[in-house]
């Protein structure tokens, strides 16, 4: 006799060892097996007799009631995600408040930062740099979210400093660096370092893609300041690629670069709507990093983890025999 879980079984695997496309949605199918797996074959209504425990337990022989108790184990808490989800190939992550969390960010400290190595012949203050960001800001910020648009900072830059005649004799680059330095503070998430020298040792590739108005190589300089920039293939700014998460342009060139298809990459972030809807925009396995327990804001994950203990069980889960 086949019970309940072990019927579960049967199909998770088949549903993930063939991924089959005309295969019913996993909420169908599991109705299904609750509730009619038993009556598969058509039965004539005249020879039906209730089926209760009872009667159930009558039927079977001594044999397979010792197979039955042998097979109830505690299922993987984490299997009926594993529905939706295909083993990862390769796997892309979110940087701010997913790899690292975000500390601080002080743009006033960046400001007098800058300052300080600029040439400024007329004396403009922190403040008159700041209200010159806010006034660019209110006119691009919503152009840049309907568009999926991001501004390269050293544009940015020109329009600010130019504006007000302030001039350095350092690269864009070198000046941006000297405001992230000033302006920001990090720290790796709790267990990250830990997961992602396991996930290195199984040889799975991996990947940053960041939302950011901040060229690719200052996010390199911080990471590898943090000491977690060789786990990573590569780091992709959004800075540096014109577009910006939800847009699946950007999780679809990071899936090129690691070598897969899109269906065949995890992508790992704590933002239902920019990293969760860019994700599934692209194909990709979508997984919501929830450490502090956010209300969800955008569309739903195939999974959420609330730390990466937990991320660590669920890739495991997909190397483990059924």
């Amino acid at each position: 006799m086949i019970n309940s879980y072990t019927l579960k079984i049967h199909i998770i695997f088949y549903y993930n060892f063939f991924h089959l496309p005309h295969f019913p949605s996993h909420y169908i199918l599991w109705q299904y097996i609750e509730n009619g797996y038993s009556n598969m074959e058509p039965q004539n209504p005249k020879n039906m007799r209730e089926r209760t425990p009872e009667t159930m337990r009558g039927e079977e022989t001594e044999e397979e009631q010792i197979i039955e108790e042998e097979t109830l184990e505690e299922p993987h808490p984490l299997l009926e995600e594993r529905l939706t989800l295909r083993k990862p190939l390769g796997i892309l992550f979110d940087l701010g408040d997913t790899l690292l969390t975000y500390l601080k960010f002080d743009p006033e400290a960046g400001h007098a930062a800058t300052l300080n190595i600029a040439n400024n012949p007329l004396g403009y203050t922190v403040a008159d740099i700041d209200n010159q960001i806010k006034r660019l800001n209110r006119d691009l910020i919503p152009r840049r979210e309907k568009a999926q648009v991001e501004f390269h900072p050293h544009i940015i830059q020109r329009h600010v400093y130019e504006a007000l005649h302030i001039t350095f004799d350092r690269t864009p680059e070198e000046v941006e660096r000297v405001f992230w330095r000033a302006a920001t503070s990090w720290q790796p998430e709790p267990g990250v370092e830990y997961v992602l020298e396991i996930l290195r040792n199984k040889n799975i590739p991996m990947g940053i893609v960041s939302n950011a108005a901040f060229c690719g190589n200052t996010l390199i300089w911080e990471i590898e300041q943090q000491g977690i920039a060789d786990y990573f293939r590569f780091l992709m700014s959004s800075a540096d690629y014109w577009v910006r998460k939800p847009h699946p342009l950007l999780l679809e060139t990071a899936a090129a670069k690691l070598g897969f298809k899109p269906a065949d990459v995890w992508y790992v972030g704590n933002s239902p709507q920019y990293d969760i809807a860019a994700a599934h925009n692209a194909g990709m396995g979508a997984v919501w990093y929830n450490r502090l327990d956010a209300p969800l804001d955008g569309p739903d994950p195939h999974v959420e983890i609330k730390s990466w203990r937990e991320f660590l069980e669920l890739v495991e889960g997909f190397y483990l025999k059924i």
